[in-house]
């Protein structure tokens, strides 16, 4: 073992010293990104946000107190290619499957509805693009750019009759919120 020479006292101590340390930047990182948008807030989480991110360290406090969306929406994203042909690429959408189907696609649909066109997630807007690219690839025909979007309606107030989910409008107003132009390297 590396500290081999050391004894126990001195290790014991170097180990809750190392714990406290941890403990500290975790709170201080999980204060800092629920905190209001600033310069600081950004030069102290920018750069461990990837790694936070990927870690599932991220707070979501909105489960305590949730800012309720008054939209029901959908992500889709299109995909130009170099001949000019578009290509449109509708996630799944949980209210046109099967049971069985939702079951399977449950974590598709978390990462796609809850995180994908969002703002605090556009770190991951380019990966993204760059795994729709490589997955609609031809070397006779290569996508060129790809633009991320959702298409949302605003959820009637309740009035006297509730509506039924199948009878509300169908999302017809898009809002881009990602374009990617594709690179060479991007399908190696």
């Amino acid at each position: 073992m590396f500290f081999t020479g050391i004894d126990k006292s001195r290790m014991t101590l170097f180990k809750e010293v190392a714990l406290s340390c941890l403990v500290l930047f975790y709170i201080g990182e999980a204060i800092a990104s629920v905190s209001p948008d600033s310069s600081l807030k950004k030069a102290i989480t920018e750069p461990v946000d990837n790694a936070w991110t990927f870690w599932g360290f991220t707070q979501s406090w909105s489960l305590f107190s949730p800012i309720i969306r008054n939209i029901n929406y959908h992500a889709a994203a299109t995909i130009t290619f170099e001949n000019g042909q578009i290509l449109l690429w509708q996630l799944p959408r949980m209210d046109r499957l099967d049971l069985i189907q939702r079951w399977r696609l449950e974590k598709f649909r978390k990462w796609d509805v809850d995180a994908l066109p969002w703002p605090d997630y556009k770190s991951f807007w380019p990966a993204f693009a760059r795994y729709a690219g490589r997955m609609y690839y031809s070397p006779t025909n290569k996508p060129k750019q790809l633009s991320l979007f959702y298409e949302y309606i605003e959820i009637p107030e309740p009035g006297e009759h509730l509506t039924d989910r199948y009878e509300l409008p169908p999302h017809s107003k898009p809002v881009t919120v990602f374009t990617y132009f594709y690179k060479p390297e991007d399908f190696k």
